[in-house]
């Protein structure tokens, strides 16, 4: 298996960077969603506007396969050939795709993308940033319950992740990283959320999302 593998629904083959730099140069913006999940989201995404990007990454490749064939249909069937699927784990990011996205979310983010977001890892976080043109937006939600439920944490070996909405040291971190928090606030209800997990997770129930939004810094230096 090669670090970062393109979806064709069941078939999985390594990543052409030539494939990659000829749709980015078909487009006028990227949007990368780490952690994808199924990928329903970046179907949508790319419905709404034909000439951006839309790339999802997952380490788990059978996530995204019902997506990836959706996306590779003819277009008279629905097919949307701005939407890329690729299996890779996020602490091997950015590879190929350092400083293509315009926009990045994580959304309803778990195990190891959860820590990174949330604790946060200073290094893998980084690794977001270097997705990034500067300037770009970072949006991230997580499933605030997950932070209330402390035993849970600790049986998911997490137990020592101070609470992303109170920790002082987090908007710190994202800057050490390169990135400038805008927000982080606390959402009681249905946020707006895009992704199917995310609807899973919070619609009608009595769980909060926590929302934190930041900006690329464009004097960041790198790792």
């Amino acid at each position: 298996m090669s670090t970062f593998d393109q979806i064709l629904g069941r078939k999985v083959t390594p990543l052409e960077p030539a494939l990659l730099d000829a749709a980015c140069r078909q487009v006028h913006s990227v949007l990368i969603d780490v952690g994808t999940g199924q990928g329903k989201f970046i179907l949508d995404a790319a419905r709404e506007e034909i000439n951006r990007l839309c790339i999802g990454i997952d380490a788990v490749a059978e996530n995204m396969a019902a997506s990836a064939r959706t996306a590779r249909s003819s277009p008279k069937k629905g097919g949307l050939p701005n939407a890329l699927f690729v299996r890779a784990a996020a602490e091997r990011l950015p590879g190929p795709f350092a400083g293509l996205a315009d926009e990045l979310t994580v959304q309803y983010p778990w195990g190891s993308l959860m820590r990174i977001v949330s604790q946060p890892a200073i290094e893998h976080l980084s690794s977001l940033r270097a997705l990034c043109k500067p300037e770009a937006r970072l949006s991230v939600l997580l499933n605030y319950s997950v932070f209330e439920d402390r035993p849970y944490l600790e049986r998911l070996g997490m137990g020592d992740i101070v609470d992303p909405a109170d920790n002082p040291d987090l908007i710190t971190a994202y800057a050490t990283a390169g990135f400038t928090v805008t927000n982080r606030e606390l959402i009681h209800g249905d946020p707006p959320i895009r992704s199917a997990w995310g609807r899973h997770l919070v619609r009608g129930s009595a769980r909060a999302t926590l929302m934190i939004d930041a900006i690329a810094d464009p004097t960041w230096q790198g790792r």
